[in-house]
């Protein structure tokens, strides 16, 4: 239970923290990642995002009602976002600095991974929600 909820918080303070820091920072970060305005502020906001999605989901397990649906989607969005990470790296490569290029790697091999120990640690903690029969 408590690796759950370790979790959940890495998930949710860490996306925040991300986030605020791109949009604090953008033309700083832009310029040193070799990034576009726009990419950076859309990987700030899907921050913002993830924080706010896992937020939630911690306040619900917080309170024994996190249903196990809401968990595998929050799987599938860090899975296919770190590929998604993967596949910007590999767009950018000519672009981007080597710095650039290696925040979009790190920033996939941590969603991969996170995505694993939320399906190990947090999906078997969650709740199925009851069918109801009409």
């Amino acid at each position: 239970m408590k690796q759950a909820r370790f979790i959940l918080t890495l998930d949710s303070s860490g996306a925040f923290v991300v986030g605020v820091l791109i949009f604090l920072f953008s033309s700083f970060i832009s310029t040193l990642n070799g990034w576009d305005k726009s990419f950076t502020h859309m990987e700030g906001f899907a921050n913002l995002i993830y924080g706010s999605y896992s937020g939630t989901l911690l306040l619900f397990f917080r309170k024994g009602n996190l249903h196990r649906v809401f968990v595998f989607i929050l799987i599938t969005a860090n899975s296919l976002w770190g590929l998604q990470c993967f596949a910007q790296a590999w767009r950018l490569k000519d672009e981007a600095t080597h710095v650039g290029n290696s925040v979009l790697l790190l920033e996939g091999i941590y969603l991969v991974a996170l995505a694993y120990f939320e399906a190990k640690f947090v999906l078997p903690q969650s709740i199925s929600i009851p069918h109801r029969v009409s």
